[in-house]
């Protein structure tokens, strides 16, 4: 017998016991069951939904709750308040509000959100990416003009955020059929889970998954395996950051209450896999509904929407999850992206992938005011980071994650240099075997971006340096400087740049830039670098 079903039979008995006495036995055996339990079972009573105060919530209804990838930024949907745009032509209109993680961990008083977020009668945000600046929106939209179910994007510029614009979802028009939809967008932006169903005017939604194409169109959308979806509703999904722990809402047998959230998590390399659902418990789930389910990027604590002991008729409210409940750990990397010769912000595109070519890479945007950027990246890879922006060369750097540890937030300051004869930068993606100067697979990314560059201004030549730390014979490292800034050459003439645009030399250990009594000052050394000669 499922705890479910074990508490609703004893609440049920108790209710009955003044009338049937018979039920004082299954009272008492129940009781006993329990008490077998494992403790770990037992103790979800324990878990707390901590409401987040009149700040967020209000005597309406508040929905769809999304929390940022850095915790500071709280969107959610309030239904029916006279602020919202609509209210005077449909008394349920949804819009969306705003509320800031402010310094003393409170939340700030929630803000109703103007153009261009609350156009139409039901407005909501369905992802936000982890720099904050592209929000994924409720419907299609195209110049300003409403076209139906769908999904839109945001971006966040200078002076204000973007008109949204439809993003084109293989054949989601003719699919969608039911009364509801929605969708959640992972971190890197690559894979969208969403929520419809294929029979008409049916409430019973399941989850389906879709692939940003390299033209950023959604493939057609693929209903995802049983058991994770069911006969019963499926909805509210959401991808946590380490990209293969996904809730959701479900009224599947089992459960506390009308809707519960359920945990399912990715059991191989592709999204086709799933491991069986897991009722989070009746910590976390109660008699009522509960949806819309989202962690930051530390998972430590989720915020969802509930009806137990709600001022209205849902609120919101975070509950600390127990080690089972969360989500692999991730790092948040962060800094800012300048420019090298005064520090100044940039607007810039942030590209980080894994170098070992297996996988897509993901993009993410600057603050256009600030030059912030902040991206999440999961556990167990190396990542070739970059950065670009209009009139600069792009800089590259990467980060070993191989090692699985605890949530991480690291900073990490990007300074890109504009393009100007005499600047000289260096090649941080550039990877060779010990001793040797094949170049590996991994440098490629960073290879191809420098052909770009020189594609990008025909004029542009320039001189490429390779240098050594001291260890060995000073002789043999002069003449592996050599051989692998070279095969650098060799690689950019290969991809049809003139040969008389690109000079090599090496200098092995002639030039250190840091002190070679160390491994990390060695490490600095041992580099391939490029000089602008001609733009």
């Amino acid at each position: 017998m499922k705890n479910a079903d074990l508490f609703r039979k004893t609440k049920n008995c108790l209710l009955r016991l003044k009338k049937d006495s018979a039920c004082l036995s299954a009272t008492l055996l129940t009781g006993s069951l329990l008490l077998l339990w494992p403790a770990d079972n037992f103790s979800q009573q324990s878990v707390m939904q901590i409401n987040l105060g009149p700040a967020v919530n209000s005597e309406y209804n508040e929905l769809r709750p999304l929390i940022s990838p850095d915790g500071k930024t709280l969107y959610f949907i309030r239904e029916g308040h006279p602020q919202n745009t609509r209210i005077n032509r449909v008394k349920d209109c949804q819009d969306i509000w705003v509320c800031y993680l402010q310094a003393d961990n409170s939340w700030s008083q929630a803000q109703h959100l103007e153009y261009p977020f609350n156009m139409d009668f039901f407005n909501g945000i369905f992802g936000i990416t982890p720099d904050g600046n592209t929000l994924l929106l409720r419907g299609a939209w195209k110049n300003d003009k409403y076209l139906g179910p769908g999904f839109s994007v945001s971006h966040k510029k200078a002076k204000g955020w973007s008109s949204p614009e439809m993003i084109e979802v293989k054949d989601f028009r003719e699919m969608n059929k039911g009364r509801y939809y929605g969708s959640c967008l992972s971190n890197d932006g690559n894979v969208m889970i969403l929520y419809f169903s294929e029979i008409p005017d049916s409430k019973n939604s399941d989850l389906y998954i879709s692939f940003r194409n390299q033209d950023n169109s959604w493939s057609r959308p693929v209903k995802i395996k049983e058991p994770v979806n069911s006969e019963y509703d499926e909805s509210s999904p959401f991808l946590a950051s380490d990209e293969k722990t996904l809730y959701f809402a479900s009224d599947r047998p089992g459960g506390f209450g009308k809707h519960d959230i359920y945990m399912t998590r990715r059991t191989g390399k592709g999204w086709d896999e799933w491991s069986a659902p897991q009722n989070l418990g009746p910590g976390i789930n109660s008699e009522g509904w509960e949806a819309h389910y989202s962690l930051d990027a530390k998972g430590q604590y989720a915020y969802m929407v509930s009806q137990k002991n709600s001022t209205g008729k849902a609120d919101i409210v975070k509950i600390e999850l127990k080690e089972e409940e969360k989500p692999n750990p991730v790092v948040l990397l962060y800094g800012k992206v300048m420019n090298m010769k005064n520090n100044q912000p940039l607007q810039a595109t942030i590209t980080f992938e894994p170098l070992s070519g297996e996988g897509e890479a993901g993009k993410a945007e600057t603050d256009p005011q600030t030059g912030i950027y902040k991206i999440v990246l999961p556990y167990g890879i190396e990542y070739g980071i970059s950065a670009s922006a209009k009139g600069f060369i792009s800089i590259s750097d990467f980060i070993d994650l191989s090692d699985v540890s605890a949530y991480k937030e690291i900073k990490n300051d990007l300074l890109l240099a504009p393009i100007e004869v005499g600047t000289t930068i260096r090649l941080n993606n550039i990877f060779f075997d010990f001793g040797k100067s094949e170049l590996r697979p991994e440098s490629y990314p960073e290879l191809e971006r420098l052909v770009q560059l020189m594609k990008e201004n025909p004029k542009m030549t320039i001189l490429l340096s390779g240098h050594t730390d001291n260890v060995g014979n000073p002789h043999s490292n002069l003449k592996l400087s050599e051989e692998r800034v070279n095969a650098v050459r060799d690689y950019l003439i290969s991809k049809n740049i003139d040969p008389s645009r690109v000079s090599a030399k090496g200098f092995g250990e002639t030039k250190p830039v840091a002190d070679n009594n160390t491994e990390e000052g060695r490490q600095k050394n041992r580099r391939v670098e490029f000089t602008i000669l001609k733009k």
